[in-house]
């Protein structure tokens, strides 16, 4: 019997349609990958399973307890208790967990320590380390009951995964299969719709353009010549009635049929998300910051003391290091200049927050993009729609968005400023592959100063230039394992 079924199911925001599923079901020891574009409405599905926001219409059946790990639990939140204190030691976090990697590893923690025949899992890499994704990854191969992971981590899908639900435009595809066998069939076909577009599209224009041919030739026939007399004119007439006639009905019929061959539909195209960014001021001084004697705690403890980093104009630098050990309290400390950091004359940073904190949840999209832009608003919402919001989606209140949709809201703030030094803190957290790709697009072409905190390894890699390792309060030099 299948742990949870659901019917008829539809969620919709505002006027906006999210999605409409005929039915759905959950059998034990499931493996379901959920995948979709940012905004598909992945997070709202795992929390109408789960119960804690009703449909719009439809209804779910539960037979058997479910546990919900969400999206990056904010700091401040009540997390549930771990019941297995073993799962603490082995996840390598503490009840008092602060920093965001820390807090995912305790939600996990509590989430496996029930085992539930159900385990709903959202973006649970997020601001996970290597080391914590790779426990995650052994977590799961010994999980008895079954599991639903939404993630954007292709590796994970891969290895944790035995089946694939696709949520996109509206609708629920489920394939029974490994993502890359997914992505191999999702591949095949689309180049069949569009092979069979093609078809279509060539015959009807053939049967068109010879309708046409064939109409202005009956018109020809229909017209004397210039220098014909006028009996000669009626005698032309007559002759040209036939033929005149017979063509125009065999045009008429190849009309008719390029009107009643079968419509093929376009295949849908991919996502497109584009990022420009540009330096429209560049740093004239060699040194764009720098931090001397820094110390900081975070949660009510030190992550570190006597810290120092210099980093050069234009310069390109990723920050890795374990949870907890304090990039993001540095991050921090360098946006909001405290003492011990001192930025170079003219130095403007745009600050992309791990938590999306710099996003204002009451305003709209396009109020949070212009906030700190002196861009006029049509070449704001032309960059919006670059990043997938078109029309009247701009009006959307920053707090009701998806978490990968407030990660695009943020870079909006960002590519609507004029700055000359990112600060990036797990800028891949929530990001789509698309969205993902124009990111790593915008890293590869920017000309002005870089600092990336990340515990992706392909963008680290991407990033280039020099990287940098914290942990136990020491800023060094990373070794080349830890780019993989």
């Amino acid at each position: 019997m299948a742990l949870l079924e659901a019917f008829s199911l539809q969620k919709a925001f505002g006027e906006r349609t999210l999605f409409q599923i005929p039915h759905l079901e959950i059998q034990p020891g499931d493996r379901i990958g959920l995948v979709g574009p940012n905004g598909a409405g992945k997070s709202t599905l795992l929390h109408l399973l789960y119960g804690d926001l009703p449909p719009d219409g439809g209804r779910v059946v539960r037979r058997c307890p479910i546990a919900l790990v969400e999206q990056l639990p904010a700091p401040g939140q009540p997390l549930p208790p771990v019941e297995d204190p073993r799962l603490l030691g082995l996840l390598g976090v503490g009840e008092g967990a602060a920093s965001g990697g820390e807090r995912t590893r305790l939600a996990l923690a509590a989430a496996l320590s029930r085992d539930t025949p159900l385990l709903l899992l959202d973006e649970p890499t997020n601001s996970l380390d290597l080391a914590g994704i790779a426990l995650l990854r052994r977590l799961l191969g010994r999980c008895r009951g079954a599991v639903v992971l939404v993630t954007h981590d292709q590796a994970l899908l891969e290895d944790c995964c035995t089946a694939i639900w696709e949520l996109a435009e509206g609708g629920l595809r489920v394939f029974p299969g490994h993502y890359t066998q997914w992505l191999a069939q999702r591949e095949q076909e689309r180049a069949s719709q569009q092979a069979a577009y093609d078809q279509y599209r060539g015959e009807r224009a053939r049967l068109e353009r010879e309708a046409r041919r064939l109409a202005q030739q009956a018109q020809g026939l229909r017209k004397a010549p210039r220098r014909m007399g006028n009996s000669e004119a009626r005698l032309h007439k007559g002759s040209a009635t036939v033929p005149q006639g017979r063509l125009a009905r065999q045009a008429a019929v190849l009309e008719g049929r390029a009107q009643r061959l079968a419509q093929v539909d376009r295949p849908d195209s991919l996502p497109q998300v584009r990022m420009p960014l540009g330096v429209s001021s560049p740093l004239t001084s060699p040194t764009a910051l720098r931090v001397e004697g820094l110390a900081a705690c975070y949660g009510g403890r030190p992550v570190f003391q006597d810290l120092s980093l210099t980093l050069a104009t234009g310069s390109r630098t990723v920050l890795l290091g374990p949870n907890g050990a304090g990039k993001s309290t540095l991050a921090r400390c360098i946006w909001e200049q405290v003492p011990g950091v001192r930025w170079a004359p003219g130095l403007r940073i745009g600050y992309f927050a791990q938590d999306h904190q710099l996003l204002d949840p009451a305003a709209t999209l396009l109020e949070n993009a212009r906030a700190h832009s002196s861009l006029p608003e049509s070449q704001v919402r032309t960059l919006l729609a670059n990043l997938g919001f078109a029309g009247q989606s701009v009006y959307r209140p920053a707090g009701v968005l998806s978490g990968g949709e407030r990660a695009k809201a943020a870079f909006a703030q960002l590519l609507a400023g004029d700055y000359n030094f990112l600060l990036l803190d797990e800028p891949t957290n929530h990001l789509d592959l698309y969205a993902r790709r124009a990111l790593e697009g915008l890293l590869a072409q920017w000309q002005g100063t870089l600092l990336v905190i990340t515990h992706d390894r392909a963008l680290a890699r991407g990033v280039g230039g020099r990287a940098l390792w914290l942990e136990g309060g020491a800023l060094g030099e990373a070794a080349p394992e830890a780019l993989g």
